[in-house]
């Protein structure tokens, strides 16, 4: 069976993949039966698709995709007689081999699989295709998800407290379910969530985004004790991410307002106007250079914190919030 899962919302793509795994995939051959691949170039995945079959039980192949898609560093193209031979190896899978393409796309990005390519409209018209767009907090489904992933865990959420869980976290799934976890353990051996377990428990985006407030404005002071106030409850790479999606997020809006309106800018990116409106309004006295070096501390503290330079793992972003 072949399956094409691509979209921003990577985390009911990875919950998709484990169902299929727990259903097809043999436990006590799970080592050699289940296999990551990470886009695999032409020779490559012609000997994963016409892997044979085994003795062992069925196959589950996760193929890691992205690049066969967007103009990205490594991109991989193929040629028509590649194309070809990949289209008459999808037609004679063995029943026991699964494969499962993967297209992730950054979350808040304006990305879109371009569906007009050969590969896409190949691996399309043989497999079961499913995009999962990234669900916004107003999206109708939001709200079950967390009841079930709540329920999951043991946990009784009443409405009013799930609407109160979405306007403090948003709609990051992984957030979501990452703070529901700790809710559990929190409350424990009480299984009913309230507004302020959330208050007291759940580090709020909005608080986030006050830290990055700070950081525009250049209050070095309120953002380092907002950024400890944070680690608290985050971690710290958890909000150096956010931190330098809100900053590409701004250099892009900042560069758009040159040439679009605030409708068009809100349109690209999958945005309210009002927000946009918002994010303009605080951009207005900021020169670009300033969020451009912002952006390069942010990184460089990354780096820092990835390669293990310095011992303590908070002191590079609090160094790059410093300067």
């Amino acid at each position: 069976m072949l399956y094409f899962y691509h979209g921003q919302e990577d985390f009911l793509i990875e919950e998709e993949i484990n169902k299929l795994k727990n259903k097809l995939v043999d436990k006590a051959f799970l080592s050699t039966n289940y296999r990551v691949y990470d886009n695999p170039k032409y020779i490559e995945l012609l000997d994963i698709l016409r892997t044979p079959s085994l003795m062992f039980g069925s196959i589950l192949a996760v193929i890691n995709c992205e690049k066969y898609f967007f103009d990205i560093k490594g991109k991989i193209n193929f040629e028509d007689k590649e194309l070809k031979l990949i289209e008459e190896a999808l037609q004679i899978v063995p029943d026991t081999l699964n494969i499962v393409f993967v297209c992730k796309i950054d979350r808040d990005s304006a990305k879109k699989i371009d569906t007009r390519r050969k590969i896409f409209k190949i691996i399309s018209k043989y497999a079961s295709t499913v995009e999962f767009p990234q669900w916004k907090p107003y999206s109708k489904e939001l709200p079950g998800w967390i009841q079930k992933q709540a329920k999951k865990k043991d946990l009784i959420i009443p409405a009013d407290v799930i609407k109160f869980l979405i306007d403090r976290l948003g709609s990051n799934l992984r957030v979501i379910d990452t703070e529901l976890e700790k809710l559990k353990l929190s409350i424990y051996p009480s299984k009913s969530v309230k507004k302020e377990d959330i208050q007291n428990v759940c580090t709020s985006t909005e608080d986030i985004f006050v830290l990055t407030d700070y950081i525009l404005e250049g209050q070095k002071d309120k953002a380092m004790l907002e950024f400890q106030k944070l680690c608290t409850n985050k971690h710290y790479l958890e909000i150096l991410s956010v931190l330098q999606t809100n900053f590409s997020k701004m250099a892009g809006i900042k560069v758009d307002s040159i040439s679009k309106t605030p409708f068009e800018i809100a349109v690209k990116n999958h945005l309210p106007e009002f927000i946009v409106k918002k994010h303009l309004e605080k951009l207005k006295k900021v020169p670009m250079d300033r969020i451009i070096q912002i952006r390069k501390n942010l990184l460089e503290a990354e780096y820092r914190v990835k390669t293990g330079e310095m011992a303590f793992y908070e002191l590079p972003v609090e160094i790059a919030l410093l300067n």
